[in-house]
Order: structure tokens, then sequence, then C-alpha cells
């Protein structure tokens, strides 16, 4: 069985192991960039140096995986619910993909095991 883990950014970092109960904190979201026309919303996106945090995080702690040298994640990944996209953790001197599927609008996120 495979554990998923939820995790929100927000003035400090908060992990919840698919507790329901617990009330989400929003992860960073940064602007678009992109320019939109006057009518449309802008398109927020998450902050990649945020989301690798919280994904070092969750290999650490919450999978207890040892030589996590670091976590790179890519920049304009939209805060769209259902959104996947996958992390480069280098762990032990070598690069793994660690996938990220967006949860809501506020940018809660979970985090799957490397592979």
């Amino acid at each position: 069985m495979t554990r998923r883990f939820l995790v929100s950014l927000g003035v400090c970092c908060v992990l919840t192991a698919c507790d329901t109960t617990a009330e989400p904190v929003p992860a960073p979201v940064l602007p678009s960039r992109s320019t939109a026309a006057p009518t449309a919303a802008p398109v927020r996106v998450l902050d990649p140096a945020a989301v690798g945090d919280g994904v070092r995080k969750i290999l650490l702690d919450s999978f207890r995986i040892t030589g996590v040298e670091g976590v790179t994640c890519p920049a304009g990944q939209p805060v769209v619910i259902g959104r996947a996209f996958a992390c480069t953790a280098r762990i032990g001197g070598t690069a793994k993909l660690v996938p990220v599927t967006v949860l809501g609008a506020d940018g809660r996120y979970r985090v799957d095991p490397p592979h």
C-alpha cells in the first residue's frame, strides 16, 4: 500500500497524513508572469522553491528516506486541481522523480514516493 501525504506550506510547513480533520493551510502561490486578457482571471502558479522544500521534508520525515541531497521542482506549475508534475530529488547521488499532484485551489498538493 502506498503511503500518501498532503503538504501545505504557509508560515511554516505542516504535514498531515491524510487527516481530514486538520484545517489545511494554503501553499505559497505566485501570480502568473504572463499577460492575461483584462477579463480573464490571472493564473496562479506554485512557488517551486517552497514546493521543493516541502517535498524534501516529506521525503526525510514521512517516507524516512536517507541521503536526500536536494529537490528541484519545475517552475510555472499552475494551481489547478488534478495537475500532476514531478520534482527531481537527488538521493544518494542518483536522480529520482517524485510525483506531485495539486489537490486544491489553495495550493495543497500530494507527494507520492520517488521512483
